[in-house]
């Protein structure tokens, strides 16, 4: 049996559920583990499959960031001492901020170690040094209660998720405000923590210059409180600058909640998959009269029916993940 180590921690109450839905998927051929550095010095493994790396030699300043930094070159040069395969699965197509030059070295130096490569929509040419498997992000399904699976009531438009700049948040805020819909019975719902205070208190201020309609809850919530924002909306709205992989979108799929974001070749790719529908396209920036239309045409679908999220079952799913880890190992091994 593979043994692979997952570079995520064990899941909490308020954390992406991607990885722990992913490892309980591959643990019926693999011997998968969460991260930890005891883990990752003192155990041999097989494969590392790496999710969100920068977390490792990112972030600090000064003596803890280099710290970070000669503590993951010395992982690395354990893993070549091994023989261990890398997997990385690539969740964006550039990181949401800056690394900074150290960690952007360190981002180079594992791009080098990779011996294959997850990508998650096959419709963006990415250059990579290493081959790579096609496997999509799997549904949420599994994890809604069924005591918060309600039918859409209302007119109310979401937008849920971990609030960064390319995000364009407040920019959704000042459209909503600036368009006929709140005159219309629509009301607009942010639930997510921001990134920064700065970027907080834009936030902020942009609901307090609404008009009305606009209601916040700017923390990370319990996953059982975002299941229910998300029952309770009709339709939500992802107004990021570029989109490649969401997995808010795959979550509001999930629960059937039609999807509004902007035009990009991985948005495309979702709506020929899962069709007009559901998934809403629009060309940025998003200006308050489209708003508005691309708003009232989500809204108005008379009949939807049962969204078939099949391809995107974690059962399925794990058969390719196994075989990734297999390709990689035997490319390493060789």
């Amino acid at each position: 049996m593979i043994r692979v180590l997952h570079t995520v921690y064990p899941p909490t109450a308020q954390g992406n559920p991607f990885a722990s839905l992913l490892i309980d998927a591959v643990s019926h051929e693999t011997e998968s583990s969460y991260f930890s550095w005891r883990a990752a010095f003192f155990r041999r493994w097989d494969v590392v499959h790496f999710q969100w790396p920068e977390k490792f030699f990112a972030g600090g300043s000064g003596a803890v960031a280099a710290a970070k930094r000669w503590r993951f070159r010395a992982w690395m040069q354990v893993l070549r001492w091994r023989r261990t395969a890398v997997v990385w699965t690539i969740h964006n197509l550039a990181t949401h901020e800056d690394p900074g030059a150290g960690a952007a070295r360190e981002l180079a130096r594992l791009e080098r170690r990779v011996d294959r490569y997850v990508v998650l929509n096959p419709a963006v040419d990415i250059a990579l040094a290493a081959p790579a498997d096609i496997i999509p992000h799997g549904h949420y399904r599994s994890l809604i209660p069924d005591e918060v699976r309600t039918e859409r009531r209302g007119k109310r438009v979401l937008y849920f998720g971990f609030i960064r700049e390319y995000k364009n948040v407040p920019a959704l805020v000042r459209a909503f405000g600036a368009s006929e819909l709140h005159r219309e019975g629509v009301d607009l719902r942010l639930v997510g923590r921001p990134h920064s205070h700065a970027l907080a208190q834009a936030v902020g201020s942009a609901v307090a210059d609404s008009a009305g309609g606009v209601s916040a809850r700017l923390e990370a919530v319990p996953d059982r409180d975002l299941y229910q924002e998300i029952a309770d909306s009709s339709v939500v709205v992802l107004p990021y600058a570029d989109l490649y992989n969401s997995g808010v979108l795959v979550m509001a799929l999930s629960m059937e909640r039609p999807v509004i974001v902007p035009r990009t070749p991985a948005t495309e790719y979702y709506r020929e998959q899962f069709g007009s529908d559901w998934v809403f396209l629009y060309e940025p920036p998003l200006a308050p009269d489209v708003l508005s239309e691309i708003v009232h045409r989500a809204l108005h679908v008379s009949v939807r029916g049962y969204l078939d999220l099949a391809r995107l079952d974690w059962s399925a799913l794990a058969a390719s993940y196994v075989d990734t880890y297999r390709r990689a190992l035997q490319a390493r091994r060789a």
